[in-house]
């Protein structure tokens, strides 16, 4: 075991609903997102990374807890999970890191964050419901230097801050979750000015999302968030101020990236930045995000830098947002927790194994609280999908190439994503396509039936709280292991 001294500090950098796809380093042309390239360049991209779900409290919990959320159960935004749950957080603070926040929690108990957390600003935007400027779900506006809720260049400052006050040998738990490019599409000048919308282009089929092949929640929230009122202009100011946010978290990430190096703690800490999920964008015909699995949406940004230059290049195999933890974790030179049900790619990403067989054969995604589909516009104008919008579970699986929807009331979709990228056409009930449809059928139930099978090879737990194969994990985590009470 290492001792205090000799740990490595990590540094989480967690922008909210980031597409990877509007990154530089992940193919976008135009965005020139410099410092979050430069990350990528010292580090690993991993090429194939999907959250566990498309919301930010599910996604959140299931990155710290490396459970999924049909096992964790927690199926909406501002959803939490108690602390005594096993996760990446308490395997830190329980090794000897202090531990810092800095933003919206979206993960954590509230009434516990004070025993999490040696230094917490947790402050949530919401959607700027409050700002007069926003009246719809794609409204794209300049954001005022003193409006209360800019906190980009804010979050970045109190992170940087307690990097520097930390002491030599003391290893460091920081986490940074900004808002932005969360909706309202706003940010403050120059980056709301920095592209010109005349440049942008406009999503495919963006007036031709009321034909066929599409589940009924997406016809519902293009409805509810008046999508179809959107001009050509409003799409392209939405899109530009889009980019705008993002290069405003990328100039901020630059900040904490040479603050740490001033200090001279990047030769000991583990930087992992990465996405809770994507932003709809347009695509599809709708904004923000709801119930659905497509790219935009499920595919995210995850760039890991070692101190040791340890991880080199780009990672092409499937990944899951399970899998961050046991990763990080093991880089830390910290043993899991045997709750956790991801993958470690440590050892993978030392030995330069990046090829798409070194990932794993599918990835899974899950969606939706357990209530029925609606079934048509709900009554009243949404800019976020809240009730009935986020009604209707649903789960996705892919090969790599083929992406298959199921839901539970609602239309299910299959998309060949060699040939159809933007998952335009839906092909599931396509002939041609009936082999990989009943294949990944097949696995889906496999996935859905065990999602928190833990292969520990033994019969009793060994963990000092109950067993989590055998009662709810959040039940198990509170209560004593009963075999070692009679031990």
């Amino acid at each position: 075991m290492k001792g205090r001294r000799d740990r490595l500090s990590l540094l989480i950098l967690c922008p909210d609903q980031l597409r990877a796809d509007y990154l530089s380093c992940y193919g976008h042309p135009t965005i020139g997102t410099a410092n979050i390239d430069r990350l990528a360049a010292e580090g690993v991209r991993l090429d194939r990374a999907y959250c566990s779900a498309p919301l930010c409290g599910p996604s959140r919990i299931s990155f710290v807890t490396s459970t999924r959320m049909s096992e964790h159960g927690h199926r909406t935004y501002g959803s939490t999970i108690d602390y005594a749950v096993p996760n990446l957080v308490r395997s830190l603070k329980e090794s000897g890191c202090r531990t810092g926040m800095f933003g919206k929690n979206h993960c954590f108990n509230n009434d516990q964050l004070p025993e999490i957390w040696d230094e917490l600003h947790n402050i949530c935007a919401g959607n700027y419901d409050d700002h007069p400027k926003y009246r719809r779900s794609f409204d794209a506006f300049e954001m005022e230097p003193d409006y209360h809720f800019n906190l980009t260049g804010l979050l970045a400052d109190e992170t940087i801050d307690f990097i520097r006050r930390q002491p030599d040998g003391q290893p460091f738990l920081a986490w940074v979750n900004w808002q932005d490019p969360h909706p309202a599409f706003t940010c403050p000048e120059p980056y709301f000015s920095m592209f010109d919308p005349n440049t942008i282009e406009l999503p495919a089929r963006y007036r031709e999302c009321d034909g066929t092949g599409k589940p009924r929640r997406l016809k519902n929230w293009r409805i509810n968030c008046q999508a179809p009122e959107a001009t050509d202009d409003d799409i392209r100011r939405a899109r530009a101020a889009y980019m705008g946010q993002v290069r405003y978290v990328d100039d901020s990430v630059g900040r904490i990236l040479d603050a740490l190096k001033k200090a001279g703690r990047d030769k000991d800490t583990l930087v992992v930045f990465l996405a809770d999920h994507g932003e709809l964008l347009g695509d599809h015909g709708v904004w923000h995000k709801i119930g659905v699995f497509y790219e935009c949406l499920t595919r995210i940004p995850v760039i890991i830098r070692h101190p040791a230059g340890s991880y080199q290049g780009a990672f092409k195999g499937l990944v899951e947002e399970v899998d961050l933890a046991p990763t990080i974790l093991e880089a830390c030179g910290i043993p899991r927790p045997l709750s956790f049900v991801g993958e470690s790619l440590h050892q993978r990403l030392v030995d330069t194994q990046l090829g798409p067989e070194y990932g794993r054969s599918t990835a899974l995604v899950e969606t939706g609280t357990q209530a029925p589909t609606w079934p048509g516009p709900f009554g009243e104008k949404q800019k976020a999908p809240f009730a009935p919008n986020n009604f209707g579970p649903g789960a996705m699986i892919t090969d790599e190439r083929y992406k298959l929807s199921i839901y539970y009331d609602d239309l299910c979709e299959l998309y060949d994503l060699e040939t159809d990228p933007g998952e335009l056409d839906n092909r599931f009930e396509d002939p041609k396509l009936k082999e990989a449809r009943d294949r990944l059928t097949l696995e889906l139930c496999r996935r859905l039936t065990g999602p928190g099978v833990r292969d520990i090879g033994q019969i009793r737990w060994p963990e000092d709280y109950d067993d989590p194969r055998q009662v709810p994990l959040e039940t198990a985590a509170k209560r004593s292991n009963p075999w070692k009470q009679k031990a």
